[in-house]
């Protein structure tokens, strides 16, 4: 070759023996576990599936994989489009070759999956719940005799991960201490799948395995997801650093960027082109096909920047061209007959361009190493390892190709990545290649986010609250003069200017105090203008919602209510309770249920008063909330006391009075036959206001039923009393439950009274009964009860007084059915101390005076008529 004519080129030729192996540990990148790929690499891809798994739900797309001093990294990217109950499992075995680990038939979730060719010491477990997200996590390690659970947290990992309950998990991270790993190790194997629920077996799997495309020992007849699987395709990762010694079995097959698809040229036949990389250098191996020893240069094509050499002679003079601007270009001599590289150059492309090819390249310009196998077969393998501060630095992206030429002015006739324009038979065409292998490289950024947080969500006017943000720095790089702004309703407020370092956090501080009501958004934001160059651009505002005056605005809203809404509404529920007791009333509660009916008017009368009350205080102007609040207080009182009602006559229903009744209480006696007439004046024994014809009795199982009728032909202020004898003892002698000067040959145990009100003396009356009552005597005395509450009465008649009178009296109040009953009727005039003038049946007591004088001497009852009750 001609290059060392003019390239004054420096010579490395680096023996295995002199490789140094006490390098700095590279780090391929600390990761973020928040569920954004974006700090993920190229190279961190470590295997892609296209197979559709157990369908949109179970679909596995990408693996990646990466590493620090500290951790290990895990992600997997799926392509689900819907969210069902799954599970997400990994298996990691720390020491792959050995038979240390599991090697059961099923894994430590009980899922029938088992290894062959690997011992997982570990598996990591997630449970995705379709209707909710992740809702389990397990770290589990091997024992050696079983499986030690926990959880991510307990053994310092941590996970993130998007995804919903439409389209299920999408993105999942997973951050592992080493030490949870027992200590970082040289390689790790490693595969990811989902599972369905108990008993279940794989779907899906990255890498991509065999044993699930072959359904084994079906159990269930539900295919692949109850079947048998044993996995033998994990992906084997070197996490040591490389060793620079030819020997490429510390490198692993997705480190492979390009492969040639030609073997015509037996010394000169390139097979892949490797590359992977750490913070301190990018690593580059080649490996051939070659078969003979023959005199080739093997060039690799490096581009970092904008610009570079595209033109068509490289740095060695061949015709070679490119598509994309070419930085640097590391070549190698291989001397057939030496059967060993003979000179090397890393040369950088300067831009200038002169008459020859050599003016625009620096030549030797800074060191790197390698290292190579071969002989007898030429070139085999080729490693190199360059500094990427000879580079620049660290490239977010790079593209890299490798060929091989021949001497001084030829083409090449081999490369990879496989490149349409080489045919692999022509060794002085004229060469544009343009098929570089294209990589994404992580560059070590700060990681900004922000945390919002007050000291209370809710206060009044000129309270004060306490705004605490926190910007922490998740990322290996400091982040300098950061920029963060406090906002409230999109308004700036406050401005800091800070410095986080990395792993680190500062705590910002703001007082607010507000004159105003309403809701307040305050929002934080690190970065406003994006100056600062992350991994994740998305976590950088934090937002918070203080209320202000809720209790101000609610007391303002409670008195509108109470002046506007709540007078309409408790006046319609007044009216409705009320007209819903008066239904009650008529339709006749028990005796028992009397102090429910009481009650509950007691209580519609005090909510009534303080509904008065309140009206009145809610116009004075500092009574307003007084005034409400008692409105609001009536109002709700009322409400609880029709649902109240509402509930005792749902309770009480069976036991309506009024329901029961069997005879209709109207004043029409037609529906009263004969047979219960008991006995009719037909003498015509009488006056005009005050002359009873004819006295019924009736029953049924529930009431006593009397009916009176008269042939009055005057509207005169008197009182209709009816006396019933239904058990041993009772009343004899003296004033009777009226005062009337009646005294009874038998006990007396009730007396029902009506008071008539007609004229007296020429004072005209309403012609009616005002007054009714069932009076009960205890052996002492008499108790008194409204019948109109307790039983039921309807009249006919107006200004020729009562012409009928119809009586419902419930057997409860008359002490239970009795046997028989003695019962009387008569007439007395309108005040205490008058006496009867007419009965039924005829007493002769009535009989015993005038007429005019009868109605203030003493009469005793000795006649009555007597009931058999069945």
């Amino acid at each position: 070759m001609r290059g060392n004519v003019k390239t004054c080129i420096l010579l490395f030729v680096f023996l295995v023996s002199l490789i140094p192996t006490n390098f700095t540990l590279g780090l391929y990148g600390t990761k973020f576990a928040d569920g954004n790929l974006n700090e993920w690499g190229t190279l961190d891809l470590i295997a892609t599936n296209d197979y559709p798994g157990g369908g949109p739900g179970a679909d596995l797309k990408d693996l990646y994989v990466a590493w620090d001093d500290e951790y290990l990294y895990i992600a997997i990217k799926t392509d689900n489009t819907q969210s069902w109950n799954l599970a997400y499992g990994f298996a990691i075995d720390v020491d792959p070759g050995t038979t240390n680990g599991y090697d059961g038939t099923t894994d430590a979730w009980g899922r029938h999956i088992a290894f062959n060719g690997y011992y997982p010491d570990y598996e990591v477990y997630f449970w995705w719940d379709g209707g909710s997200g992740i809702t389990a996590d397990n770290f589990i390690a091997w024992t050696g005799s079983g499986w030690d659970y926990k959880s991510l947290g307990d053994v310092g990992a941590s996970f993130s991960y998007t995804g919903d309950t439409s389209n299920g998990l999408q993105i999942l991270e997973i951050k592992i201490p080493w030490s949870a790993l027992g200590g970082k190790p040289n390689k790790i194997a490693l595969i990811s799948w989902i599972a369905g629920g108990d008993d279940s077996s794989a779907v899906d799997s990255l890498p991509e395995d065999q044993t699930l495309h072959e359904v084994v020992n079906e159990r269930y007849g539900s295919g692949e997801w109850n079947d048998d699987d044993t996995f033998s395709n994990l992906a084997e990762i070197i996490i040591a650093p490389k060793t620079i010694d030819g020997n490429l079995s510390d490198w692993a097959s997705y480190e492979v960027v390009g492969v040639s698809n030609l073997s015509i040229q037996a010394g000169a036949d390139l097979d892949k082109l490797y590359v992977s990389y750490d913070d301190q250098y990018l690593y580059i191996a080649l490996e051939t096909n070659n078969t003979q020893s023959w005199d080739v240069a093997y060039g690799i094509g490096i581009d970092v920047t904008d610009g570079g050499y595209t033109g068509n002679q490289d740095s060695w003079g061949r015709k070679i061209g490119f598509s994309r601007g070419v930085d640097y270009e590391v070549y190698f001599w291989w001397s057939g007959g030496s059967k060993a590289i003979t000179s090397a150059n890393f040369n950088r492309y300067n831009g200038y361009i002169g008459n020859n090819y050599w003016e625009s390249w620096d030549y030797n310009f800074a060191s790197f190493e390698y290292a190579y196998t071969g002989g007898n077969n030429g070139l085999q393998t080729l490693e190199i390892r360059i500094p990427w501060d000879a580079l620049g630095g660290k490239a977010s992206e790079m593209a890299i190709m490798a060929w091989v030429a021949g001497g001084d002015g030829s083409s090449a006739v081999d490369v990879t990545p496989a490149d349409a324009d080489i045919d692999g038979n022509d060794w002085v065409d004229q060469d544009y290649l343009s098929n570089f292998a294209v990589l994404s490289i992580p560059i070590p950024k700060p990681e900004l986010a922000v945390k919002l947080e007050a000291s209370k969500l809710e206060i009044e006017r000129y309270e004060t609250t306490n705004l605490t943000i926190t910007v922490e720095n998740y990322g290996i790089i400091d982040a300098k003069n950061v920029d963060v702004q406090l906002l409230v309703n999109d308004e700036i407020i406050k401005t800091w200017t800070v410095n986080v370092t990395a792993k680190g956090s500062e705590v910002l501080t703001y007082e607010w105090k507000p004159s105003a009501t309403g809701t307040y958004e305050f929002k934080a934001i690190v970065d406003p203008d994006n100056l600062i160059e992350e991994a994740n651009e998305d976590n950088n505002v934090a937002t918070v919602t203080v209320e202000v005056g809720k209790i101000e605005i609610a007391q303002r809203n409670f008195v509108n209510l109470a002046t506007y809404v709540w007078p309409k509404l408790y006046e319609k529920k007044y009216a409705e309770t009320l007209a819903l007791l008066k239904s009650i009333s008529e339709a006749k509660l028990p005796l028992k249920y009397q102090e429910n009916l009481t009650r509950f008017y007691e209580q519609l009368n005090l909510s009534k008063e303080k509904f008065g009350k309140g009206e009145a205080l809610i116009g004075e102007a500092h009574s307003q909330f007084s005034g409400a609040t008692k409105i609001f207080s009536a109002y709700s009182s009322l409400i609880r006391l029709q649902r109240e009602i509402n509930a005792f006559m749902q309770a009480v229903e069976g036991e309506l009075l009024a329901t029961k009744l069997t005879k209709a209480i109207d004043g029409d006696l037609s529906d009263w036959s004969p047979e219960t007439l008991v006995y009719e004046d037909t003498t015509g024994f009488g006056q005009d206001g005050a002359n009873l014809k004819a006295l019924y009795v009736d029953y049924d199982d529930s009431f006593l039923y009397i009916a009176l009728t008269t042939e009055n032909k005057a509207s005169w202020r008197i009182a209709y009393g009816i006396a019933l004898d239904t058990k041993e003892g009772g009343y004899t002698t003296g004033a009777d439950a009226w005062g009337r000067r009646l005294s009874f040959s038998r006990g007396i145990d009730y007396e029902l009274y009506f008071w008539w009100f007609g004229e007296f003396f020429g004072e005209k009356g309403t012609d009616s009964i005002e007054t009714m009552q069932l009076t009960v005597w205890n052996g002492e005395g008499w108790e008194y009860y409204n019948l109109a509450d307790i039983g039921f009465a309807t009249w006919t008649g107006k200004e020729k007084g009562l012409q009928t009178l119809e009586i419902a009296v419930p057997w409860d109040m008359l002490g239970g059915k009795p046997s028989k009953i003695a019962i009387v009727a008569w007439i007395t005039g309108a005040s205490a101390g008058d006496s009867a003038v007419e009965t039924l049946p005829d007493n002769p007591s009535i009989h015993d005076v005038d007429v005019g004088q009868e109605w203030t001497d003493e009469d005793t009852i000795t006649v009555f008529a007597e009931v058999e009750i069945s």
